[in-house]
């Protein structure tokens, strides 16, 4: 899993750097103030290098060969250490994800677990300070652990519930008070199921009325927990395309309808963006 999210990563950070010239993902670790500890230096790390460490660990290997020194040192990658930073800026980051049917019919089950495994990697790995949650919403919303994201296998399961899915967002949110809060949105149709308050699931298609209402009622809780909101839209529906872009515009947000090789870099570019910019007074 941790290989597999690494390559991934890669993968997103070519795909970034080569189409809009910036290397966004490697201002990781710039944001913080030093720990006072030192780490090996790993791809996609802008951390200071820790001169005094790496200039020793060059000597102790060129002597462990059998090399001289006196002549002068020679650095290689794997002596290069870095100073550990501490976020100065926490994000509280909800990544909710379609897994209704749809999904696999059309080819982007895939896209989107490589998509939730890159952020996945790239959080635990350069922002550890942010605290990450993935929730997959078909008929209903569950939180999920990546490896059981990862390992989800589609089914037939009528409902689309961004309802339950944004419940548990904002209910993430608001366990971090202190924290910036992100809102990821991967979804390719519109709300066709929501949580009634006995919990039974409510369906109809087309989406029923009170079913878009319940989405938006949360919507809007989360735009006044201080909420940044990326809706990513998969495919052509223009009824999903009014569906988000009046979402969008309701709470200040934006909206996105990336190719499926680019999900992963427009959903990553679009956390480490925000994570970047001033929160709003």
């Amino acid at each position: 899993m941790r290989r597999l999210g690494e390559n991934l990563l890669r993968d997103v950070a070519a795909t970034m750097s080569g189409r809009t010239g910036r290397r966004d993902l490697r201002s990781a670790g710039a944001l913080g103030d030093r720990s006072g500890a030192s780490r090996d230096w790993t791809f996609g790390d802008t951390e200071p290098w820790d001169v005094t460490r790496t200039i020793t660990n060059a000597v102790t290997r060129t002597a462990a060969e059998g090399g001289r020194t006196d002549g002068g040192v020679s650095i290689q990658i794997g002596d290069v250490e870095v100073h550990e930073t501490d976020a100065r800026t926490q994000a509280c980051v909800a990544l909710l994800v379609d897994t209704s049917f749809s999904m696999a019919m059309e080819d982007r089950w895939v896209p989107m677990k490589r998509t939730a495994l890159a952020l996945h990697t790239l959080i635990t790995s350069r922002f550890r300070g942010d605290d990450l949650q993935l929730i997959g919403f078909g008929r209903y919303a569950e939180v999920m652990p990546i490896e059981q994201l990862v390992a989800l296998d589609a089914k037939w399961d009528k409902g689309t519930n961004l309802h339950h899915a944004l419940l548990l967002a904002n209910r993430h949110f608001r366990k971090h008070p202190n924290a910036r809060p992100v809102l990821l949105i991967v979804t390719d149709g519109e709300p066709t199921s929501h949580l009634e308050p006995g919990g039974e699931v409510f369906f109809d298609y087309p989406p029923h009325p009170v079913t878009i209402l319940r989405a938006v009622e949360q919507l809007d809780v989360a735009h006044r927990l201080g909420a940044h909101t990326t809706f990513f839209r998969l495919g052509d529906d223009p009824g999903l395309a009014r569906f988000v872009d009046g979402m969008a515009r309701r709470v200040d947000g934006t909206v996105t309808a990336p190719d499926l090789d680019d999900l992963g870099a427009a959903v990553v570019g679009s956390y480490v963006r925000t994570r970047a910019t001033e929160p709003p007074a």
